[in-house]
């Protein structure tokens, strides 16, 4: 059979024989010209290293020549106080310390006694520098190891020889030393080269490292010459840098040290022993190669990025195109989920409140579709909260407010919570608690307990019938933070290794069975609100077996103890009598709030929007409303106008009545708008019946609210 040809005839061959000519032409002249370009490279590396070389040993000797003409000037200010004292010396000593980059001045007599700026007079002969100030004519610096109770670490000494010595009270000064420490020399030096990839060293021609750069490390921390008696040399030998040092010349040397190559450069430093040593990871050149060739050959590089921009556009497209079918699959099963999703607690309050219509006169019904209406309702709430949440997380808008919270009680109601749950769906739930030495910490009480909740609700739909369900949960208190680990696990029907790699992607979802449903938000919501409190969240889980959730959160142990529930609600403070003045335009939620207030005995004035509210306050008297309660989206007047409005009353009680923000906006900035525009506090729709009439009682028992807006 013929070979099949492409695109008019031709045969599919003739493109490869054109293509590997094309690419061995291209890799033949490539090769030839990198040999050029890298000797270019070398060379030029090589130079520029000398002249940095050469540059940095000026910058070391000028540093060391301030140092030395700083001792000789001193030498010349004490000349002019000789008639002192000597504990006049050590107090001109201490000043002079106090005045320049030394810690300690040591000024020689000529009988071998030493004074020091702390009123010391020790002997010459006890110095480990003594030899080095006897061998040297006038100036000299080496290293020095100071090791004394008050003051320890490497010194730098600098010496200078007087030429005509100093008479200070019986004695006669003959030189001035002064310590510095290593790192003074190490703050002016320039350690890094080549983008970081050179470093210098400054060694004694012993080959003994006065102070590197911090990227320093070799096989004897103090022996430069170490290293380079155990490399291997590619230019050069370790005896010819050896004596080219000895001998106060310079030295190049080229050598592989633990599989890194390198090129070192050696030069003296005037008026000492020293020598610097600039030192660069043989790379440098492979990349400025790289860099020159890719210039270089623009012809080639234009050729490649022409067809690699016909491959990218291809690739793009077709990504694109499955991306959208992706998204737009992932978008239409996130719809159709959400439908069932939303309607399924949805048929089930409209039928509740159907049957409770019929079952009027029969109390026990009637509680019992109320309690199953307000379970629906709450599932309904996390379902949308879910989706506000995922929405504020693509935008940015995702935030944590830490506050002391009692996790104790969160656990008791989130056990109150899924129990509920956990009998409808016939499974068995228990809390395991272990080591809870710190109950009272501080965090996002809100956030941590739907993260929870999110996991064993999960938990709970993917477990069949006379399955077991477990939270457990236990501390470790480390520096003042409690180390909370929360394990969520299940006998439920597991996860397959495949879905397990995208169980953090929204909106992905593994369903087995076909009642299992829900909106694939709950587990990528938690590992960014996981994620957001510093904590680390992980899951194990094993078909037909079960699934095991590992969150833990550090939070910090507060010292606050949050008051109970319970000793809260025995000084409970009565609404009874209290004035209420209501803005809400909705006539439903306008007739709920206001039926609710005066069940619990308050009087309240209500309006359709902000105008009317203000106009109502404004016509009272005084102290007439003990709150506000406002909406924040009305016709004519909207509530922060309204809020902001009534502040500016001149009247006595305008500035203080608690104004409280009723909304549905659950945003961040409108929580920060509210409280900006004079209101004290914000709780979201649906409304928290129990919340409100809390928040209600607190104005009783301060002389306002707290002022810390709620997200919901």
């Amino acid at each position: 059979m013929r070979a099949k040809k492409l695109h008019g005839g031709v045969h599919p061959a003739i493109y490869a024989i054109i293509g590997i000519v094309a690419a061995v032409v291209l890799a033949g002249g490539y090769m030839l010209y990198q040999q050029s370009i890298t000797q270019a490279v070398d060379g030029t590396t090589t130079s520029f290293m000398e002249q940095i070389a050469d540059h940095d040993a000026q910058g070391i000797h000028n540093q060391m020549a301030s140092k030395w003409d700083y001792l000789d000037s001193m030498a010349e200010r004490i000349r002019l106080t000789r008639e002192g004292e000597l504990e006049d010396l050590s107090y001109q000593l201490g000043v002079e310390a106090q005045a320049s980059t030394f810690d300690r001045i040591y000024a020689v007599a000529d009988d071998g006694c030493l004074y020091d700026n702390t009123y010391l007079v020790t002997n010459l002969d006890d110095m480990e520098w003594a030899d080095a100030y006897y061998e040297a004519q006038d100036r000299f610096v080496l290293r020095y190891q100071l090791e004394e109770r008050e003051k320890w670490g490497e010194y730098l000494v600098y010496g200078v020889k007087l030429a005509q010595p100093v008479t200070f009270g019986n004695e006669r000064i003959e030189s001035l030393v002064g310590l510095v420490p290593v790192a003074d020399i190490e703050e002016n030096m320039r350690f890094e080269s080549f983008d970081g990839q050179g470093l210098a060293i400054v060694i004694q021609n012993t080959g003994d490292i006065v102070t590197a750069s911090r990227y320093y490390g070799g096989p004897d921390g103090r022996d430069y010459f170490a290293e380079l008696e155990n490399a291997t040399f590619l230019e050069g030998s370790f005896e010819e840098c050896r004596d080219a040092i000895a001998q106060g010349e310079n030295a190049y040397a080229e050598y592989r040290a633990d599989g890194v190559r390198y090129y070192a450069t050696m030069v003296p430093i005037q008026d000492s022993t020293w020598y610097l040593v600039v030192k660069v990871n043989a790379s440098v050149t492979a990349d400025q190669v790289s860099s020159l060739m890719a210039r270089s050959l623009l012809f080639f590089g234009l050729l490649a990025l022409l067809l690699a921009g016909i491959l990218f556009a291809i690739f793009r497209a077709v990504r694109d195109a499955r991306v959208a079918r992706e998204s737009e699959k992932a978008k239409s099963t996130f719809l159709a989920n959400m439908s069932h999703e939303i309607r399924t607690p949805l048929n089930g309050i409209v039928g509740l409140h159907y049957l409770m219509r019929q079952n009027l006169d029969d109390p026990t019904k009637l509680s019992e579709y109320l309690n199953q209406a307000n379970v629906s309702s709450e599932y309904l709430k996390s379902v949308i909260t879910d989706v506000l949440d995922m929405s504020k997380i693509e935008s940015g808008q995702m935030e944590l407010y830490a506050q002391p919270f009692d996790l104790e009680a969160m656990l008791s109601d989130i056990e109150t919570l899924i129990d509920l749950q956990a009998k409808e769906y016939k499974l068995n739930f228990s809390i395991e608690r272990e080591e809870i030495t710190a109950s009272y910490v501080e965090g996002d009480e809100m956030r941590i307990k739907q993260i929870i909740v999110n996991l064993l609700g999960n938990a709970l739909k993917f477990t069949p019938e006379g399955g077991r369900v477990t939270l457990g949960v236990n501390q470790k208190v480390i520096n003042g933070t409690a180390v909370t680990t929360f394990v969520v696990s299940d006998t439920g029907c597991g996860m397959s290794p495949d879905f397990l790699e995208r169980i953090w992607e929204p909106f992905e979802q593994e369903r087995r069975v076909a009642s299992q449903n829900g909106t694939g938000l709950g587990t990528a919501l938690s590992k960014v609100l996981v994620d957001k409190m510093e904590g680390t969240i992980e899951v194990e889980s094993e078909q037909d077996k079960g699934t095991t959730f590992t969150v833990v959160l550090p939070l910090p142990v507060s010292h606050t103890e949050i008051a109970s529930a319970a000793a809260s609600s025995e000084g409970e403070e009565t609404l009874v009598g209290k004035r209420v003045l209501v803005a809400e335009d909705n006539g439903v939620n306008r007739m709920i709030i206001v039926d609710i207030l005066e069940d619990e005995g308050c009087i309240v004035t209500a309006a359709s929007d902000g105008a009317e509210a203000v106009e109502a306050f404004a016509a009272s008297e005084e102290g007439t409303f003990d709150v506000v309660l406002m909406d924040l989206q009305m016709p004519h007047m909207d509530g922060y106008q309204a809020a902001a409005t009534i502040r500016a009353l001149k009247r006595a009680d305008s500035a203080r009545v608690p104004i409280m923000a009723l909304t549905a906006n659950a945003f961040r900035d409108d929580v920060d708008r509210a409280l900006k525009s004079g209101m004290n506090d914000v709780v979201t729709k649906p409304l928290d019946v129990r919340l409100l009439l809390d928040k209600l009682r607190a104005c009783s028992n301060e002389a306002g609210l707290s002022g810390d807006g709620e997200e919901n």
